[in-house]
């Protein structure tokens, strides 16, 4: 049974720890980025290459009309 208690305080002693640790890396985390670009982000997607054909919906629209020979 002493055993028992031994096992509980170090289990609790190691989670106590880690709890610690854990939210003393994410502060320095936080306060370690400075940007030099004043702290705007600028976010450009990249530019997907579509299949022949596939168009996104926000191009403008291509009307390829061709006229057929009347005979």
């Amino acid at each position: 049974m002493k055993s028992f208690y031994y096992d509980i305080f170090l289990s609790g002693l190691t989670y106590v720890l880690l709890i610690y640790l854990t939210f003393r890396l994410m502060k320095n985390k936080k306060s370690r980025g400075s940007d030099d670009d004043g702290g705007e982000t600028i976010y450009s997607p990249p530019k997907i290459d579509l299949p022949p054909g596939i168009t996104w919906p926000s191009d403008p629209k291509v009307s390829s009309i061709q006229e057929e020979a009347t005979l």
